[in-house]
């Protein structure tokens, strides 16, 4: 008996439950490791952009490693000491880090992903494309693709929606018979004169033929047969291997439009002397395309092929190596506007303005009135870029708004301290921006820049830091003729004056020929404002084409002769008699004479029939006598003749001759040989 109670007393007692199972401890030991493993990722992800602050990514990497050690700490002391208290702190950290930790790694994934997109070289992209069709054709209606059987159908080479276009009638099964045209304006063109029944043409076409104002009339007696898209994948050229915080590059930035490129400015940035020049070129600038074959045309249409064809025809154009390429769409401006806050401008006249409605993809229209310092969003910043008509410089006019919202852009980016900006603005670039630079050079080029903008001497104006020098390539207003509509096609001629003075320019801003002109005199007092000289003159004494192939029988359309509504081939197929572009100078562009423009009147058009030459000296007969030594004569290369009735010179005592047909005497100091007047004074036509 004593023996059995003895037993009894050495068996272990079994422990009291004290209400914390070992599932808690596990649980509390499983979310702390899962924690600490997205700490360390993330941690280790960021290392990629510690280019930006190092003291920031040093202070950021401390601070989390404190914040994981009393972690570690709390759930420690949890599992050893069972204290309720202590549980409920650790439980109580470790879900608002665990909440954090996936806040930031979302973010950072937000980041990482729209980064990847901007520099990804390989593109796919949904290619949106029209068959679209003339009222005025004649033979058989077209009233589905299968009436397109056997038909012609024309196509602008190199071009997407060429290339979308066409394999979709192969699928379809339809066999036709394709003619290949240089632009969409001349597939277009062709639409209209009967030589195709059918073009394939970019979804919103009307929006891409908007240049040509003379087009523009028949637009309205045209149809898309079907509309469809289809997914293209492209592969850019890679960009230069260079350090961007050393040595100097040019980038190339286009803006997109139905494939087409509406804006074209050419950069070049010198990171040692902290300049950048912004070199606009005009949309409509008739220069050789070089994936046409070198055959001419406007290069914006250069675009509609590739982006790599444009960079050549630029490299081509001007000399210059371009090393980066950055494009953007219509949308990237509204919501990269909107997330830096909008913009500031200065409005000189009021104007309906062409906006986009980036949640239903369509125009609209918003008025904006004149005012200076006017707050603009998005939207209607994109509309204020894209007006010419309503001001007197035209195309000048434009160009120069859109440096300046893009100043703006800039300034307001490295001004500001607010990540969630950064994050909004990369949103926005992810998939409406595209660039060749990998992200490490756009990384290491933008945290360059803000360590340069921290020891700037005026915090509220950080674009200071860079001198920005704006400048544009100048020309010349001109036109083509088009035998198949009968009428003049505005074209923009550069000067190679222009050309040659914006590249040796820009090969100065990137040390490549660092050779300045040293004056040999200079006068200036501290009262004196400097005003630094400008790139290039707005106009160069050179030998012009004017009205090039345009029959010499051709009446002139100044003298109200109308160009012709439709092709004679197919007089049925007139429209509506107020849909008849008209000739005034508001709605045609109105080639000028080769004259130069004085610097307060705009240059008087050219009425005088076609010679058979380019340039035609001025007849004696019709000359007035010898000016005096106080003018000087024009040009006879550049001059056209005036009509005997209406050049009869009004005797001045200078003896100035007549320059326009309004028998106007012009003073002395605007008959100088090469004027140079300032791009607001130099009407541009809108083409």
């Amino acid at each position: 008996m004593t023996e059995n109670r003895n037993n009894e007393s050495l068996k272990p007692k079994p422990r009291k439950k004290n209400g914390y199972p070992l599932k808690r401890n596990i649980a509390l030991a499983a979310v702390t490791v899962i924690l600490t493993i997205l700490v360390i990722y993330e941690l280790f992800y960021t290392t990629r952009f510690s280019a930006l602050s190092k003291e920031v990514f040093r202070r950021i990497n401390i601070g989390m490693m404190l914040i994981l050690i009393i972690i570690d700490l709390l759930v420690l002391l949890a599992i050893r000491t069972r204290k309720r208290f202590v549980r409920i702190a650790a439980a109580l950290t470790l879900t608002v880090c665990t909440v954090a930790g996936g806040y930031a790694g979302w973010i950072l994934t937000r980041v990482d992903k729209n980064l990847d997109n901007i520099t990804d070289t390989v593109i796919t992209e949904d290619v949106a494309t029209s068959l679209v069709l003339y009222n005025g054709t004649s033979g058989s209606p077209i009233m589905s693709l299968k009436d397109l059987e056997g038909r012609k159908v024309g196509y602008t080479i190199e071009t997407k929606n060429a290339e979308v276009g066409m394999h979709r009638l192969k699928n379809e099964g339809i066999n036709v018979e394709y003619k290949e045209y240089l632009s969409y304006a001349d597939t277009f063109t062709a639409l209209i004169d009967g030589s195709v029944d059918c073009a394939i043409l970019p979804k919103m076409y009307w929006s891409t033929l908007a240049n040509d104002e003379l087009l523009q009339p028949y637009i309205d007696d045209t149809t898309a047969l079907e509309t469809f898209s289809e997914s293209i994948t492209t592969k850019n050229d890679e960009g230069a291997d260079k350090d961007l915080t050393k040595e100097p590059f040019t980038v190339l930035l286009s803006g997109e439009n139905q494939g087409l490129a509406d804006t074209i400015i050419l950069f070049s940035v010198n990171p040692v002397s902290l300049r950048i020049t912004m070199t606009s070129i005009a949309r409509d600038s008739y220069v050789p395309i070089t994936c046409y074959g070198g055959a001419s045309s406007k290069i914006n249409a250069a675009h509609a092929s590739s982006e790599a064809c444009l960079v050549k025809t630029v490299k081509k154009l001007t000399g210059i190596d371009i090393d980066y390429t950055v494009e953007f769409n219509f949308k990237s401006v509204i919501q990269v506007v909107d997330a830096v806050g909008g913009v500031d401008v200065d409005i000189t006249h009021s104007f309906d303005a062409q906006c986009w409605d980036v949640n239903t993809d369509h125009l609209v229209v918003i008025r904006l009135e004149k005012g200076d310092n006017q707050h603009l969003d998005g939207q209607r910043a994109l509309g204020f870029v894209r007006e010419r008509h309503a001001f007197p410089g035209g195309d000048f006019a434009r160009q120069q708004h859109q440096q300046e919202v893009i100043t703006q852009i800039i300034s307001k980016v490295m001004a500001t301290r607010d990540p969630n900006t950064y994050v909004r603005i990369l949103d926005a670039a992810g998939d409406n921006i595209k660039t060749n630079m990998s992200t490490d050079q756009v990384v290491n080029f933008i945290a360059y820049a803000m360590g340069k903008a921290k020891r700037y001497y005026n915090p509220t104006n950080v674009a200071g830091v860079f001198d920005i020098v704006n400048s544009r390539i100048y020309g010349y207003n001109s036109s083509l003729w088009n035998e198949s509509l009968k009428m003049d096609l505005y074209i923009y001629r550069l000067f190679k004056g222009s050309i040659k003075a914006n590249a040796d320019f820009i090969q100065r801003n990137l040390m490549e020929d660092d050779k300045e002109a040293v004056p040999e005199a200079v006068k200036w007092t501290a009262a004196d404002t400097y005003t630094p000289p400008a790139v290039s003159r707005s106009w160069y004494n050179e030998p012009q084409t004017q009205r090039q192939g345009r029959p010499s029988a051709t009446p002139d359309s100044s003298d109200d002769a109308k160009p012709t509504a439709r092709p004679t081939a197919k007089p049925t197929a007139s429209p509506p008699a107020d849909t008849k572009p008209s000739p005034s100078a508001s709605a045609e562009p109105t080639p000028k004479t080769s004259s130069k423009p004085s610097e307060s009147e705009e240059p008087a058009p050219d009425t005088s029939p076609e010679p058979t030459k380019e340039t035609t000296p001025e007849p004696t007969s019709e000359a007035t006598p010898e000016p005096t030594k106080e003018t000087t004569p024009e040009p006879t290369k550049e001059a056209t003749p005036e009509p005997t009735k209406e050049a009869t010179p009004e005797p001045t005592k200078e003896a100035t001759p007549e320059p326009t047909k309004e028998t106007k005497p012009e003073p002395t100091k605007e008959t100088k040989p090469d004027p140079t007047p300032t791009p607001e004074s130099d009407p541009t036509p809108e083409g």
